[in-house]
């Protein structure tokens, strides 16, 4: 017989059963953990994107000290005419690209001739307004294509050259629209954003000319600056032409207006130069309505077909953000809040008004 010293013994091996036992309990582990790597990857987003605004508003204030007001947002309403419409006289240039020096954005700024629009018919500002500002993009958006830059545009030739003018995630929220009563009376022809009221339209902060800090009444902390518009890209459709002026005369480009464009081009406020980057708030943040770009057009509504162009559904053209539940905005005192998706429209429009007589408090949002 074999010595028992001399018995070799395989070492245990796993069965079939225990290894699948082992993967499932890895796979559920993977499956516990991811969550939570992910929405520790969108804390560190979110926190980056409050700290862009945070710098939005220090630049604000900044300008505000060295011109005795805040800047014109670029596009503004014509309370002249009935109901009131969106015009372009504040010059072809958003607050955006106003406040670049006094956050550390001076060698683009130097480069910008306000004079002339930001994409003048002879590119002379297209080097500067190419540039990517970080400070304008939020880390947790998403679009087509995806980087810094909105590529070659069709009407433009400079953009032909070079790679496209500097994309932009937020803009100032420089009027409402959402009826004071919270009434969906017009929601036939708005389904997108039912409380939309045309005729009840109102200034936000920064509106035509300048904006003294006297004229918000409401409370500066009581009064959105600028807010997330995120994801915005060449998708995207304004509804207003770069020839558009006062809501009822186009404006002559005469060589101060876009390069090579027709007075029928449409204007492309995902760029942080453009002047319609600045939009009205209609509805609630983070609206759901599909589609969300002018891909395609909206069913047979009212009587007749209803283009997304316009429309604020979805990122189109409201605040809007990428961050699950809400969407960050900054406040006339520098502050940064957290709107809830679940904000009250009326509540809202008393968020972006600066002179309605709303009192609201804190946790009405």
């Amino acid at each position: 017989m074999t010595p028992r010293s001399r018995i070799q013994r395989r070492p245990p091996a796993f069965t079939l059963i225990e290894l699948l036992v082992v993967i499932a309990i890895i796979a559920v582990l993977i499956a516990l953990l991811l969550p939570a790597v992910q929405s520790a990857r969108e804390a560190a987003r979110r926190a980056k994107c409050i700290n862009n605004l945070k710098q939005m508003g220090l630049a604000l204030y900044n300008y505000e000290s060295a011109n005795g007001a805040f800047p014109p947002s670029g596009e503004s309403t014509n309370f002249n005419l009935t109901p009131p419409s969106t015009q372009f006289v504040d010059g072809g240039w958003s607050a955006l690209a106003r406040i670049l020096p006094f956050m550390e954005g001076g060698n683009s700024f130097n480069a910008l001739n306000f004079s002339v629009d930001y994409n003048e018919a002879t590119g002379m500002n297209y080097t500067g307004c190419a540039t990517v500002v970080d400070i304008y993009l939020c880390p947790s958006a998403i679009r087509s294509p995806d980087g810094g830059r909105d590529g070659i545009d069709p009407n433009d030739p400079a953009t032909q050259l070079l790679n496209g003018y500097g994309n932009n995630d937020y803009g100032a929220t420089n009027y409402t629209d959402i009826d004071p009563t919270g009434s969906n009376q017009y929601a036939a022809y708005f389904p997108a954003t039912p409380y939309r009221n045309k005729y009840a339209r109102a200034n936000g902060l920064l509106h035509q000319g300048k904006t003294r800090l006297a004229e918000a009444t409401d409370g500066l902390s009581n009064t959105i600056a600028i807010g997330e518009d995120a994801g915005r890209d060449p998708r995207y459709l304004s509804p207003y032409t770069e020839a558009y002026y006062d809501g009822v005369n186009p404006r002559p480009i005469l060589g101060l207006g876009p390069a090579g464009l027709s007075q029928g081009a449409y204007r492309r406020f995902w760029r942080w130069a453009e002047p319609d980057e600045a939009y009205g708030v209609s509805g609630q943040p983070n609206n759901k309505f599909r589609p969300d770009h002018e891909s395609t057009g909206f069913p047979w509504v009212a009587g007749g077909p209803y283009i997304a162009q316009g429309t604020n559904a979805g990122n189109n053209d409201e605040l809007f953000s990428f961050h699950p539940g809400g969407v960050n905005v900054l406040m006339g005192d520098g502050s940064v809040r957290f709107l809830k998706e679940s904000i009250n429209v009326v509540t809202l429009r008393g968020l972006v008004t600066l002179s309605g007589g709303e009192t609201i408090s804190a946790d009405q949002y």
